[in-house]
């Protein structure tokens, strides 16, 4: 999954799933900031980012995921922070009040329960006469609108919506955003192990040995063709890199076509020492081809490890670099 080795949000998530020891990942729905992951709550990445994230690593296979929960958010924006402007359907206007109502049935008048209150009972404001039965003298209505403009009744005003930065929209318009929790796959624990690892931590010995480091990094072929490495080690900022590699995050071996892809690719951008990294081993046709492209295989059983051998192999390049830049430099007698 080069991809994912490559994605910095991806890696940062996968930390935290590696620390936390996550069984699964809950959402929490809040009004001030939408849809959180509190599980991320102290990463250095926004909650969408966190979201867009899980959603890859679920495409990925190393979790999966379930619609638990649902919310409307503005089509423009994605704000999930909405006003609900009531207008009438008959005129438009916005001008509605809205209470309980009655309806005389003898002469059909509709109006606001208050307008039917007399200090005997119930009389219609139209007619005059009193209502006494339910059912038989007239019929009450829950909640019913009426314009201020036009005068109409109505159960079902039309219905705007306007989001915190100011868009209006109808709600056929509106975004249905589904909110999903997240599972660890039992059986990718261990995949998520190998991948959540920290490049960093095990290059830093070659940084505190004067070298730049930069990982990732993309690097332009000669071919015009754009080259994804795990790293690239300088010896000064000027001029292609001395080392690039990759770092083999799989449980299965190191074989043949993983080194002969970084071959192809450190070749492409001219580069004469290739590192790869591996914690799952290699396998016969890995190491022989290898061997064979002058490509070094670093096998750690660990990150320290792992670091403590890149140590020694570049270190020792090095020297080798400069015993031979030395006899370059000697004038012949």
């Amino acid at each position: 999954m080069p991809d994912l080795l490559m994605n910095e949000k991806a890696q940062k998530v996968l930390r935290v799933l590696k620390d936390g020891n996550f069984d699964s990942i809950e959402p929490k729905v809040e009004f001030d900031s939408g849809v959180v992951y509190p599980a991320f709550g102290g990463t250095p990445l926004s909650m969408e980012e966190i979201r867009e994230t899980l959603l890859l690593l679920s495409e990925a296979g190393i979790l999966s995921s379930e619609i638990v929960d649902n919310v409307f958010m503005c089509p423009h924006c994605q704000s999930h922070k909405l006003m609900i402007r009531a207008h009438c359907p008959s005129c438009g206007s916005p001008r509605l009040i809205r209470g309980r109502m009655i309806e005389h049935l003898a002469c059909g008048h509709i109006d606001f329960e208050e307008k039917f209150k007399g200090e005997e009972g119930l009389f219609c404001p139209s007619c005059g006469k009193p209502l006494k039965q339910v059912g038989s003298d007239y019929r009450t209505f829950s909640f019913l609108y009426r314009c201020l403009n036009c005068r109409s009744v109505f159960s079902n005003p039309r219905v705007e919506y306007i989001c915190s930065s100011g868009h209006v929209f109808g709600e056929s318009e509106l975004t249905l955003h589904n909110v999903r929790a997240f599972k660890v796959n039992p059986d990718k624990r261990r995949l998520i192990e190998y991948m959540a690892f920290d490049v960093d931590a095990v290059l830093k010995p070659l940084v505190d040995m004067g070298l730049s480091v930069k990982a990732p990094i993309t690097i332009q072929g000669r071919s015009g063709i754009k080259h994804d490495f795990s790293f690239a080690i300088w010896c000064d900022d000027e001029g292609p890199p001395i080392i690039v590699g990759s770092i083999h995050l799989s449980e299965r071996a190191l074989s043949a076509t993983d080194v002969l892809a970084l071959w192809a690719k450190a070749s492409d951008v001219g580069v004469q020492y290739k590192l790869l990294i591996t914690f799952s081993g290699a396998d016969e046709d890995g190491r022989g081809l290898a061997a064979a492209y002058n490509l070094k295989i670093v096998e750690g059983k660990d990150a320290q490890d792992a670091a403590e051998k890149i140590k020694e192999y570049v270190d020792g390049l090095l020297k080798e670099r400069e015993v031979s830049m030395a006899k370059k430099d000697v004038t012949p007698a």
